[in-house]
């Protein structure tokens, strides 16, 4: 029922976006192609499709041969405008994604926040004119136009089995899905050969390449009070979906979970919140898990004491592509290419 009263307005976003990009196409709203290389990441849905850990894995398989400049919008931030993300900066100036891109590749690769993608590309071009330009959550921002554009849909919750908001989670048409290069079914669970063929077939529609990624978990790194062994965990996330975390974690430990907001902005009373939760438990064997895009807004306010009182761990993920040489060979011919 709540879906049919919603209809009226799902039919408006869908002729919103649909005109949107019909002016695109027809050259009434102007598309800037960015120079130089360019690789843009991004999603037709809200919601966790695993575009960070993407520009992660991006950024590791060209790093090496390339410069490499991670543009966002920073999401959240308090600051406006075009920023270059520097050590002076937290969540607040330049949003979560963004200051866990800094502090896992600043050594060598620049980060950049700017709500308007194309007021950006000047200043960068103009740092490094060669660099490899990755944007992060760009598939709708039309303005400029990137040279490679990687689509992520989740495996649990596929655009082609979603509607427009908000009656669903589609933030344009599936029609969209056409200006993308790459198609990639993200969080996908272990597959036969089987099982990807059957979803691969399922864009043919698109004459896209279609490949599969999985998320892979690292150890448990402490930021805290370290404990001799694991039973159960509190875990806390400021992320949009913990479905598959969360899977992961119960499969060897009982899971009680504290879910704030997407991009949630972490204060101490959040902090104060948290560790009464886990003292609720009073168990030597509990520990306080996070992941990476949470703790660059959770570290800077865990006091030293909190630190020594605390198991605060965080739990490293990375993406493992399916058919991952053809993937690679992709991505790189492009990079290479002239």
């Amino acid at each position: 029922m709540r879906k049919i009263g919603l209809l009226p307005f799902t039919i408006l976003y869908w002729l919103i976006t649909s005109t949107r990009n019909i002016l695109f196409d027809v050259g009434i709203l102007k598309s800037t192609t960015i120079p130089g290389k360019s690789i843009s990441v991004g999603n037709l849905s809200v919601g966790g499709s695993g575009k960070t850990p993407m520009v992660h894995y991006l950024t590791n398989l060209i790093q090496n041969d390339h410069a490499v400049q991670i543009l966002s919008r920073g999401y959240g931030r308090k600051t406006s405008g075009y920023r270059q993300v520097t050590s002076a900066d937290d969540a607040r100036t330049v949003g979560d994604e963004p200051l866990s891109y800094f502090q896992k590749f600043s050594q060598n690769v620049e980060v950049f926040v700017c709500e308007q993608r194309k007021l950006a590309i000047p200043f960068m071009k103009n740092r490094n004119e060669q660099a490899v330009i990755l944007l992060d959550d760009a598939f709708q921002h039309r303005h400029v136009k990137p040279g490679l554009q990687l689509l992520l849909t989740p495996f649990a919750g596929q655009f082609l089995d979603d509607c427009h908001l908000p009656s669903g989670n589609l933030r344009e048409s599936k029609e969209g899905a056409g200006r993308a290069d790459i198609i990639i079914i993200t969080k996908c669970p272990n597959q036969t050969g089987d099982d990807m063929m059957t979803h691969r077939k399922r864009y043919e529609i698109y004459q896209k390449p279609v490949f599969f990624s999985r998320i892979e978990y690292a150890d448990f790194s402490s930021v805290g009070k370290p404990i001799q062994e694991m039973k159960s965990i509190l875990l806390v996330t400021g992320i949009s979906s913990t479905t598959s975390l969360k899977n992961h974690l119960m499969e060897r430990f009982q899971v009680e979970e504290l879910k704030f907001g997407d991009h949630h902005s972490f204060t101490h009373a959040d902090i104060q919140v948290i560790h009464r939760k886990f003292d609720t438990f009073a168990s030597k064997e509990m520990a306080i898990v996070t992941t990476e895009k949470d703790l660059v807004k959770i570290e800077g306010l865990l006091n030293e004491l909190d630190r020594q009182t605390y198991p605060w761990y965080v739990l490293p993920m990375s993406v493992k592509m399916e058919n991952e040489e053809a993937f690679n060979s992709m991505i790189k011919d492009y990079v290479r290419s002239n």
